[in-house]
């Protein structure tokens, strides 16, 4: 089939797209149809009953067969000869789809020749062999040869058996014979195809006097009329199986091999009052077309029981109302085609721009998430949702209480920071966007220094392990992220390394009174002039500070540098020279 298709595309687009493509080599039987050149001998101007037309005006014996109601192919004339022989498929490609599967199994009766009795046991090649084409649409066949295809044969029995009785008896063979057995006479034996209504399909098992009388000696005395099916048949529909506001025959919806499946197509139902279109189209009819459906009288069904004109003015006609009275307040009052298309129920229509008409617009990651993640039954992470009886069949919530951050992401900083965006994107949640300036307006600016600290060497409880999830109902695997402020000035975060030495000073030996926050060493704030009991002036302005200000180990070994208590008598450092100089 899509080999065929696609030689059909091959003929509607012409041109150098035509010459140049081909979908696949083309089966032994029309190997000299090959050639880009010649698609529009098969495909025409590429719609499809040109097609078709096209393989009739080389079949010949076909069409002759067609035309006069016999054969396979005159129970299938509405249908597209690519249906049943695709080619393209390569030279071996058999163009035969057979019905039942292969030769074997095919049900002879389609063909106007059911095979009974001895007919039955016999070979197909016994029959189907050139020497008994006899048949005018054999002469019309352009195969010859070993292949001779199927068709040629005739129904007479002459004209595959030797009459014996060399035409004296006439050439109606059944008016006494069987095919069980061909020596036993069988008198009321007929054959319905010399009549004005050969007997196909369904109508050859039909017993002769379901439609007719005989009298005795097996002498019919009434003949049914049969211009249309309604001559035997009562209408199973009551009147309501109609076509263009019309009511009309069997025929126009079924046919004599079987009742069933009728062949009223998908094309045919777009002229209806209901065009099929989308997922509509691949519905069983019986889906819509219900038996004995409750609320319809059975009188008005007919025999038959089917409603043939199901209400279809609403989506909700049919499906009922899955979204239960959720959407009963919106100006649509929740009509399905607002949010969804007949090719597909899913995904929704709702697209993200029509969520930011809503209390929350989806941005950066959110609107990258499914829908069902927060409005579906397997909302994962977040908190149930009512059960069908409130939400209807589909399960889904729409007027969510879920809008503010805390109530599906887990809050890792224990309520102290009731606005999330203040310090996150919606793009992502890691990195936080607070950054050197977005510090300045906490009580720890960062300044200096302490702008080159990571985060983490003050705020050790973003040590933690990693989250599986940030919903709700996900377990926080740390302490609560606060974020305190150090207290206690520089010690909370420094250990002082100058012990108890400036515990006396006013200002308790601040950090700050003697170091900027651009670096530890040297203390830029303090001035010895200003600062100290001891000026440096002349000499002593050049002097090391570690000559006035020894390194010692205090206690537990730790090294100090010793500020206070120093002398400031010149003999304390001058002694030896001043006693010299005396």
């Amino acid at each position: 089939m899509k080999h065929a298709a696609l030689a059909f595309l091959l003929a509607c687009c012409g041109g150098p797209l035509a010459a140049q493509i081909s979908p696949g080599p083309l089966a032994q039987p029309h190997a000299s149809l090959e050639g880009a050149l010649n698609c529009v001998k098969c495909h025409g101007g590429g719609r499809t009953e040109q097609m078709t037309a096209r393989c009739l005006e080389c079949h010949k014996e076909i069409t002759w067969l067609v035309d006069r109601a016999m054969g396979f192919h005159a129970g299938v004339r509405d249908q597209r000869c690519a249906s049943c022989h695709p080619d393209h498929a390569g030279r071996a490609f058999a163009l035969v789809s057979w019905p039942g599967g292969d030769a074997a199994h095919f049900d002879h009766a389609r063909a106007g020749w059911p095979l009974e009795g001895a007919h039955g046991k016999t070979k197909c090649a016994d029959c189907h062999k050139a020497a008994l084409r006899t048949s005018p649409a054999a002469r019309l066949s352009a195969r010859r040869g070993p292949d001779w295809g199927w068709v040629g044969l005739e129904r007479r029995c002459v004209s595959c058996h030797e009459d014996p009785h060399r035409g004296r008896l006439g050439t109606a063979c059944t008016d006494c014979h069987t095919a069980v057995d061909w020596k036993k006479i069988n008198k009321g034996q007929f054959d319905h195809d010399r009549t004005r209504y050969p007997l196909r399909g369904r109508h050859i098992a039909v017993a002769c006097d379901k439609c007719h009388d005989f009298a005795e000696g097996g002498k019919v005395v009434r003949s049914p009329r049969f211009a249309t099916c309604g001559d035997c048949h009562s209408d199973a529909h009551a009147g309501t199986a109609t076509l263009g506001a019309r009511v009309v025959d069997c025929a126009a919806c079924h046919v004599v091999e079987g009742w069933q499946p009728s062949t009223y197509t998908v094309a045919q139902h777009r002229l209806a009052k209901y065009p099929l279109e989308g997922r509509h189209q691949e519905v069983k009819c019986a889906a819509c077309h219900l038996k004995h459906p409750p609320q319809v009288a059975a009188a008005a069904l007919g025999s038959a029981g089917v409603w043939m004109r199901p209400v279809a003015t609403q989506c909700r006609d049919c499906h009922g109302e899955d979204h239960g009275r959720q959407l009963a307040s919106r100006a649509d009052r929740g009509a399905c085609d607002a949010c969804h298309r007949l090719t597909g129920w899913t995904p929704s229509t709702f697209t993200v721009a029509n969520h930011a008409s809503l209390r929350l617009r989806l941005e950066g990651r959110h609107a990258e998430i499914e829908c069902r993640a927060c409005h579906g039954p397997d909302r994962r992470g977040l908190p149930a949702l009512p059960g069908v009886a409130v939400l209807g069949r589909a399960a889904v919530a729409f007027k969510l209480k879920e809008v503010e951050c805390a109530a599906c992401h887990v809050d890792p900083h224990d309520g102290r920071y009731p606005r999330c965006t203040d310090c996150h994107g919606v793009r992502s949640f890691r990195p936080s966007t607070v950054d050197i300036a977005t510090h300045q307006r906490y009580k720890f600016p960062l300044e200096q220094a302490h702008a080159a600290v990571a985060c983490v060497e003050c705020h050790s409880e973003m040590r933690h392990a990693t989250a599986t999830s940030s919903l709700v109902l996900a377990r926080w695997p740390g302490a609560p992220m606060r974020f305190e402020a150090p207290r206690g000035g520089c010690e909370g975060c420094h250990a002082t390394p100058h012990g108890r030495q400036f515990a006396t000073r006013r200002d308790r030996g601040a950090c700050e009174s003697c170091h900027g926050v651009d670096t530890f060493r040297p203390a830029t704030r303090f001035d010895h002039d200003r600062d100290a009991t001891f000026t440096l002036k002349g000499g002593h302005s050049n002097v090391p500070c570690a000559r006035c200000h020894p390194s010692t180990r205090d206690a537990s070994g730790k090294q100090i540098v010793t500020y206070r208590p120093v002398s400031g008598k010149c003999e304390t450092c001058h002694g030896e020279s001043m006693r010299r100089g005396l």
